[in-house]
């Protein structure tokens, strides 16, 4: 009803809809009862093989904030609010067999492992910010995975990197780019970008570095679609940004993506580093719907040219973009029309595979304990990518991808 936008006006209308509604609960009901009875002994086999379960990792008053995977183990890095030390756990057992004490923020972090599990990588979590061109200032932490020794915290960055071959680190600050040798943690070479935004990146071959940054009039000059729209301009230098990619030897600019974006978040490459995926959030005062979006857009980054492709997703807050380990898939979390989900993409074509509803699922299973929601789920495939471990408030919960292959 609600999508043919129908107004009613008279208590007649109210009436005659609460009547449909409950003659299609009832109908619904009956067949579920019918489809029970008919089924009898099949029908706890069919629940074993659910789509998901219910996982328990270490106390029930825990409120998850992020979560990743050592590289090639079974063992969870898992952040925590309040305060409290990062936990390392052994998923399969739900047991806690370490603690570190790192991202010891308030609002808890989110967790990144580096490519060959050497370094655990915090970012500060921060409460649902709107977007804007202002840069963020948040704190990271990299500490060495097998001991939890500290490397080095970040105060007061737009964002922090860390090479695929673990050698080197990468912060962006007050549009300074700093490059720290690893495990040292020394400070190397650093360059200047006018405008820098939120958001850097380093691509899997270490040759390229990406930025963000505002756009300003002299930028604009010379093409044809701002020549004669003066207020087309104030717009694009107000709530727009561009892309800009680096050479990681001479720090010499290679070329700026010529298409506009929103307030870029975040940089993601593909594992083969073909692909950047650019995430970004409209200025609230940009924004053309009630709901907010991410926009999350492609840059070939072989042929620096952007692609006629892109995602979106309505998650609440700012969305996680994860691969799997195969590079046959990716995931973002997204928001339906009453729950939270996550949904499962083909990295190779960009189709949408599955859907994966979180809301009520996570009343499921719960055997009694209170469910406490958080706007900002984090996720990570699990070791094999058949299926994804989902962490929201105080529970996670192990979603089976069920691919027939």
């Amino acid at each position: 009803m609600e999508a043919l936008n129908f107004k009613m006006t008279t208590l007649t209308h109210i009436k005659l809809q609460t009547i449909i509604c409950l003659r299609q609960v009832t109908v619904g009901l009956a067949s579920v009862i019918f489809t029970l009875l008919s089924l009898s002994g099949n029908v706890m086999g069919q629940a074993s093989n659910s789509d998901f379960e219910w996982v328990k990792i270490g106390e029930s008053g825990w409120y998850f904030t992020g979560v990743d995977f050592l590289t090639g183990e079974n063992t969870l890095i898992a952040s925590t609010k309040e305060a409290v030390p990062l936990k390392i756990a052994d998923w399969k057992t739900g047991k806690i067999t370490g603690e570190y004490s790192a991202g010891n923020w308030p609002t808890g972090s989110k967790v990144s492992i580096s490519a060959t599990g050497k370094y655990i990588l915090l970012q500060q979590q921060g409460y649902i910010i709107p977007a804007s061109n202002q840069p963020r200032s948040i704190k990271f932490e990299i500490i060495e995975a097998k001991t939890g020794r500290q490397i080095r915290i970040f105060e007061k960055v737009q964002d922090v990197v860390i090479s695929a071959d673990e050698k080197m680190a990468l912060s962006l600050s007050a549009g300074e780019v700093v490059t720290w040798n690893l495990p040292e943690a020394s400070r190397s070479r650093s360059f200047k970008v006018g405008g820098a935004g939120n958001a850097i990146e380093l691509s899997p071959d270490g040759k390229t570095i990406v930025v963000s940054h505002s756009i300003n009039k002299e930028d604009l000059k010379g093409d044809k679609t701002f020549d004669t729209q003066k207020k087309a301009i104030n717009f694009a230098v107000k709530y727009k940004q561009r892309v800009s990619f680096f050479d990681t030897q001479s720090l010499e600019k290679i070329r700026t993506i010529g298409e506009l974006y929103d307030i870029i978040y975040n940089f993601r490459f593909s594992p083969d580093g073909k692909l950047l995926f650019v995430l970004q959030n409209p200025d609230p005062k940009a924004q053309t719907t009630k709901k907010g979006i991410t926009y999350i857009n492609l840059v070939n980054a072989v042929t620096l040219e952007p692609v006629r492709q892109g995602f979106t997703s309505q998650s609440i807050a700012r969305p996680e973009l994860k691969f799997s380990s195969n590079e046959k898939f990716f995931a973002i979390n997204s928001r339906g029309t009453r729950f939270q989900e996550i949904h499962l993409y083909d990295l190779e074509d960009g189709s949408l595979l599955k859907r994966f509803e979180l809301g009520h699922r996570l009343f499921e299973k719960s055997d009694g304990e209170k469910f406490i929601s958080d706007s900002r789920p984090s996720f990570v495939f699990l070791p094999g990518d058949s299926s994804i471990l989902v962490a929201m408030g105080n529970r996670m919960i192990i979603w089976n991808l069920e691919f027939n292959q």
